[in-house]
């Protein structure tokens, strides 16, 4: 568990509270080497959830309301924005997510988190505790954190491979195509034929986007001569193919895909091709 874990850290220190709650555990002349393992693991939880959502982007989605006096996101709110971004209830209601469903699932993530408060109280019954019962305790602990996280994740991922679902193939070509005319690819005598999409997938939703990392192949023809040389048989046409990445990155608001998208970090590898020359 500990390994899984590891992985799903995002940043450095999240990783390094990661090590500094598990060091607690091995400090066995200290009674509270219990509690001060569960305490840092729900800070860890708590720099966790931010860090999904960050709070000036839970703040700029269309369903965020002041619920605290000091308008700071509540935790449910943070849960919610780690889910669905930007994207409305009424967006998602209506063919991806009861919504009902939705806000049990972010009331128990909620309760899975307030639940480690449990384990930091000091109380008699987990105060010194014995080798046996820091062990099952502390992969209590764990658990919780891996349940929440693994929750939120399943939650996101599903409402990904929808929105995925809904892209047309042929429509989201034809968005990269478009875009590739002003690319200069290995000279300026060059062709754009035209471009094939091979696959896509929904990367990331936040506050503004539902961002799309699409990759296929760019044929194109090389022109080696003018066409007056070319005329006499002094020059080549070459046709080739060539892997492309990209985003899309469409804008988020009643209905997916939004006709309102940026194209983002086209890039043509022509690796292969300069390789031979």
């Amino acid at each position: 568990m500990i390994p899984e874990i590891r992985k799903i850290l995002k940043s450095k220190f999240e990783i390094e509270l990661f090590e500094s709650a598990l060091k607690n555990l091995e400090d066995e002349e200290n009674k509270l080497r219990y509690n001060n393992f569960a305490y840092s693991i729900r800070e860890l939880s708590r720099h966790f959830l931010n860090s999904l959502s960050p709070e000036n982007s839970v703040k700029a989605c269309s369903w965020y309301k002041k619920l605290t006096d000091d308008d700071k996101p509540t935790r449910a709110q943070r849960i919610k924005y780690a889910i669905q971004g930007g994207l409305s209830d009424e967006f998602l209601s209506e063919k991806y997510f009861d919504i009902d469903e939705l806000k049990e699932v972010i009331k128990n993530t909620k309760d899975i988190i307030g639940s480690l408060s449990k384990y930091t109280h000091i109380n008699e019954d987990i105060f010194d505790l014995s080798k046996i019962e820091v062990e099952t305790k502390s992969k209590e602990v764990l658990i919780i954190f891996s349940e929440f996280v693994e929750t939120i994740d399943s939650y996101k991922q599903d409402l990904k491979s929808s929105l995925s679902g809904d892209i047309d193939n042929h429509v989201l070509n034809e968005i990269v195509w478009t875009n590739f005319g002003e690319i200069d690819i290995l000279a300026p005598h060059h062709l754009i034929e035209y471009s094939e999409l091979e696959d896509y997938e929904v990367e990331d939703i936040n506050n503004e986007f539902v961002t799309v990392s699409v990759n296929g192949y760019l044929y194109v023809t090389l022109e080696y001569g003018s066409k007056k040389e070319q005329r006499a048989g002094d020059g080549l046409d070459i046709h080739e193919s060539f892997p492309f990445t990209g985003i899309v990155k469409y804008t988020i608001g009643t209905e997916f895909p939004s006709s309102n998208y940026e194209v983002e970090d086209l890039n043509v590898d022509t690796d292969s091709w300069n390789s031979t020359e």
